[in-house]
């Protein structure tokens, strides 16, 4: 048994027996020990038996580790207490009760990617009528999902959702829309709903919507429960929602039962979930006879620290327990620190290159590393997976890199600091990341799962092919995908015409003793015998699948023939072992699945791990196999809740990044359905900047005895400097703009420069990088200039889109109904006559193209929609007065070295040699500031001056669904800024700077998404 020591106020709380309870635990108070201890109690002094205690936390992991803290605590053989999360404690219930409400108690309780996937499956079962996309619906599904959800968080049910939707006025044209659109999504609630019950599948928003059905339906069956506990205690009450809230006091009956809830209100970060911090902050109202009990004193922070915190969260006022209970909330330091250093530092740089490389320098300061001239040649030094390392780290200093952590707001903030430790041979690990199957590991297995049940997924196959293991370099993979262009055929299908094979059939030959000369002209001899394995995995692969082999049964022959497990065996490092544990943990995840999915097959599971990954839902990454790696900390200030660091660097705290912009759900729900009540006279925006203090509060005070506050003026390609974060002038207690105004803007800023950025293309391979260009290359390339290595030079091609495939169709049929038009103007003897609405949709039936689309009926649906928008294309876009003298006119036209190729939907006469140019667009119309920045018409006019020798007197975009017209300004000063900005795109080509330009939006939509290593999903 261990002996823990409690000081006053933890043994008050821990020895409470008077009642309700509230202990407010501020950061490093030890909240944890505390109400680990009161079980302990309750259970010792024979207050309650075990099984009458009833303890709800929010994850696993703490569950676990409050069984583990009780266990040892008590003697062997006690009956254990009620211990687990809201959803365990109700998925209990429910197992057993269920069938008292009609639910099965042998439900599949369904993640939030099976949700996704139940929902696309039964989506035409919905009464969505006005609110379903026309193309491709994946985040409108997902979307709605979260929309659900925040329902069931703020307790809303279907009868609710749609009485308030019938409740809304419907007469004029805005209020029809608005009244529609909830009628809809209300009708869709209760419809998904039913369909769950009667599928017997719930998610986890269910289990506590539904535990607290059957408790208002069967008072007996709450009865039952009420009487079992006599003590419930809550841990992180501030991040309860509205419906755990209300689970908890319908649990609580009174006097008969003593509640006790721990938090703080200053530590609630996660109203994105649906935390409701109002909770917390009316316990009072709701027992306004509760003892509280504040613990302050502080076990892990020197008092600088807390005093820098405190000062900061003190701007949340009034809205704190401190202010609306008239209690003292400051932390005092108890512990006791050796080094008298300044402990909060401020560090501002010009642009985010240099602010990292501060950092990286100031790292190596406090871990016994000066920053001197030969650094770089000294420590740099790097493994295969690109994790860096120093040389001889054997030296005498306070620090470890492990005790040090780097704290960012978004994922995406690290990137620049990940370049500068690596370029500073600072090891590192990256935590919190974005889960197991965008572990690079793990992405090499499922483009070999992809491949097996899509051998066109040439994405995949990029990604398979460029696995180590095989021996392929770069200038091989170039050589045998241009062989497959020139031959029109997969990648997979070229490498078996050249193997003379068909995989997965009945015989085949040794694939080892490859006779073939353009092989052997293609690949060395590592290449061919890599290649060679990899085809004979696939083949003996493909044939398992054809008798019903196991999915797991393929995966492992794969890693141990392609001896992908052996790569990581070799070399004996916590990075090696740390990836071994991540395949051993996915291959439990495939047991689970096909356990809980008895009649699947691979294909269904690669669809399961498709939309898992679409929709970011990933099995957490158990970082603690790397715990003993000497690595510096990059995880987010999220993930870094419940931990703390001897040394703690905030970075990016300039505004728009923390505080981050606020985003709302895509589905709000409705403010009078919103149960919730905080401050109401608080502005959204205000709320939102109060949730990014407390965030901000939690990053500082992980810190034990160093907290450095960074930022930089200049962020990415910004012309203009960025203000200083409101948090750095509360923090410090002092304007800081000063800081930013003296310093001055540096030259190379962003993330990575084309100095130490190595692209896909090796620098001394000659690849004709711009025999000719377009404007989707043009536009690419200022998306991302990855993207375009990898669509451009290595050719890798997209997959099928539906969205793409619905444009080519509408720009076709209209290519052809003019040209009609414009014969019939041609006059040729009468033999053409005006085309009419009949030949406009037997043009378009006859244009149909059916690639991309995700199911018949999807195809069937947007078919339809499309037949509508022609129609009303017809009926108030065209006209016979219209007159067309060139469509789908494409062009060459030399610019400067380079050949720029395009092509003009629409050339339409205004009046002699004047003409108007017409290009369509399908899809959502883009807004006036998109129009404004958009180049390609501008570029258009250049050109088709130079080519045809018309005057382009104007130009226009038609929006085809929104039946709008846009004409854009083709003046001379934007045609010479497009001309500016294609030659500026070419030079930086020819130079081979491909340097990523992540982004969360642009990523999520990437085709190369899976196989970017910088892609932000």
């Amino acid at each position: 048994m261990s002996q823990i020591r409690l000081n006053t106020k933890q043994k008050e709380a821990v020895q409470y027996d008077g009642g309700d309870l509230l202990i407010i635990a501020g950061a490093g108070t030890g909240k944890t020990a505390v109400i680990t201890q009161r079980i302990v109690h309750i259970i010792k002094k024979e207050l309650a038996k075990p099984s009458e205690i009833l303890a709800l936390t929010f994850t696993e992991k703490a569950s676990f580790e409050m069984k583990e803290r009780v266990d040892i605590e008590m003697e062997y053989g006690y009956d254990e207490p009620w211990i687990s999360t809201f959803h365990s404690f109700c998925d209990r219930i429910l197992r057993e009760e269920g069938y008292n409400i009609g639910l099965d108690g042998n439900y599949s309780l369904m993640s939030k990617a099976q949700e996704y996937i139940f929902l696309r499956k039964h989506v035409y079962e919905l009464p969505l009528k006005t609110l379903l996309p026309k193309g491709n619906n994946a985040k409108f599904l997902n979307d709605l999902i979260n929309h659900f959800s925040r329902l069931q968080d703020e307790d809303v049910s279907t009868e609710d959702y749609i009485k308030y939707a019938k409740s809304l006025p419907n007469k004029t044209k805005e209020e029809k829309l608005e009244y529609q659109k909830y009628k809809e999504l209300s009708e869709t609630y209760k419809k998904y709903s039913e369909l769950k019950i009667e599928k017997s599948k719930i998610d986890f928003g269910d289990l506590i919507v539904l535990t607290l059905k059957l408790f208002r339906e069967r008072p007996n069956i709450l009865e039952k429960y009420r009487k079992q506990f006599k003590y419930i205690l809550v841990d992180e009450f501030q991040d309860t929602n509205y419906t755990q809230n209300v689970l908890i006091n319908t649990v609580k009956d009174g006097r008969r039962q003593k509640l006790t809830v721990v938090g703080d209100d200053d530590q609630a970060i996660y109203k994105f979930r649906g935390a409701a911090i109002s909770n917390i902050l009316q316990f009072k109202k709701i027992y306004p006879d509760a003892k509280e009990i504040v613990l302050t004193e502080n076990y892990r922070s020197k008092q600088e620290i807390l005093d820098s915190a405190y000062t900061l969260i003190k701007h949340n006022n009034p809205n704190r327990l401190e202010v609306t209970e008239k209690i003292e909330k400051k932390l005092i330091a108890k512990s006791v620190f050796k080094d008298n250093d300044k402990a909060v530092s401020l560090m501002v740089a010009s642009n985010e290159v240099s602010e990292a490389e501060k950092i990286s320098n100031e790292i190596l300061k406090i871990t016994g590393y000066e920053s001197n001239g030969d650094i770089l040649e000294r420590t740099q030094v790097y493994d295969k997976s690109g994790q860096s390392a120093l040389i001889d780290l054997g030296k005498d200093s306070m620090y470890d890199f492990n005790d040090v952590a780097i704290l960012i707001r978004a994922h995406s903030h690290g990137d620049a600091i990940v370049q500068a430790l690596r370029n500073a041979g600072i090891p590192y690990k990256l935590g919190g990341s974005r889960g197991l199957y965008f572990r690079p590991e793990i992405q090499n297995i499922i483009s070999f799962l992809r491949i097996l049940v899509d051998y066109s997924n040439e994405i995949a196959m990029y990604k398979l092919l460029s696995m180590n293991i095989w021996n392929l370099s770069v200038r091989e993979y170039i050589e045998i995908n241009k062989l497959a262009r020139l031959e029109k055929t997969t990648l997979f299908e070229e490498l078996e015409k050249l193997w003379s094979v068909k995989l997965g059939s009945d015989e085949i030959k040794d694939l080892k003793n490859v006779n073939s000369k353009i092989v052997e002209r293609i690949f060395d001899a590592k290449a061919i015998a890599g290649i060679s394995n990899l085809l004979l995995i696939i083949d003996e692969s493909l044939k398992k699948i054809k008798d019903g082999r196991p999915i797991i049964e393929i995966v492992y022959d794969f890693i141990k023939n392609s001896g992908y497990i052996d790569s990581f065996l070799k070399e004996e490092s916590s990075e090696n072992i740390f990836a071994v544990s991540n395949i051993q943990k996915f291959f439990e995840l495939i047991k689970q699945y096909e356990k809980d999915n008895s009649d699947t097959n691979i294909y269904e599971y690669v669809d399961y791990l498709n939309y898992c990954i679409e929709i970011g839902e990933s099995p957490i990454v158990d970082q603690s196999e790397m715990e003993e790696f000497n690595g510096v900390n990059i995880l987010t200030v999220h993930g870094a809740k419940g931990l703390e660091f001897p040394v703690v660097f905030l970075v990016d705290l300039v505004s728009q990044r923390f505080p981050a912009q606020n985003r709302g759900d895509a589905i709000p729900i409705p403010e009078s359905l919103i149960k919730e009540t905080y401050d109401t006279t608080m502005s959204n925006a205000e709320a939102h900047l109060g949730e990014e203090r407390r965030l901000f509060y939690v990053g500082a005070t992980r810190a034990k005895e160093k907290l450095y506050l960074t930022a930089a003026k200049y962020y990415g390609d910004a012309k203009t400097g960025k203000k200083p974060s409101i948090f750095l002038n509360e923090i410090l207690d002092e304007k800081v703009i000063e800081d930013f105004e003296k310093i001055e803007k540096e030259k190379n800023i962003g993330v990575i420069s084309i100095e130490n950025y190595e692209p896909l293309v090796p620098k001394d391979m000659k690849v004709d990088l711009m025999r000719s260009f377009s404007y989707s290359q043009l536009r690419t390339y200022e998306e991302c200039p990855r993207k375009y290595e990898y669509s451009y030079i290595l050719k890798v091609p997209q997959k099928p889109s539906s969205v793409l495939s619905f444009g080519i169709t509408i720009h076709n049929t209209l290519r052809d109904f003019y040209t009609i038009l414009k014969r019939s103007k041609e006059g040729l003897e009468g033999m053409y006559k005006a085309p009419t609405l009949k030949d406009l949709l037997e043009i378009y039936d006859k244009s149909w193209i059916s690639t991309g689309y995700e199911s018949t009926k999807q195809e069937k649906g947007r078919k339809k929609e499309g037949k509508i928008v022609l129609e009303k294309y017809f009926e108030n876009m065209y006209s016979e007065k219209q007159n067309p003298i060139r469509l789908e006119e494409s062009f060459s036209v030399h610019f400067g070295d380079s050949m720029f190729n395009g092509k003009i939907d629409r050339i339409d006469r205004v009046k002699g040699n004047e003409v108007c140019i017409v290009d369509y667009k399908t899809g959502k119309e883009k807004s006036d500031a998109n129009i404004k920045n958009d180049l390609q018409l501008p570029l258009y006019a250049v050109f088709t001056e130079a080519k045809f020798g018309f005057k382009v007197v104007e130009a226009k975009y038609v929006f085809i669904e929104s039946l709008k017209e846009v004409s854009v300004d083709i003046s001379d000063m934007r045609r010479n800024l497009a001309k500016e900005k294609l030659l500026g795109a070419i030079d930086s080509i020819r130079a081979k700077n491909f340097k990523p330009t992540p982004n969360s939006f642009l990523c999520s939509f990437c085709d190369y998404n899976s196989v970017c290593e910088f892609a932000e999903i």
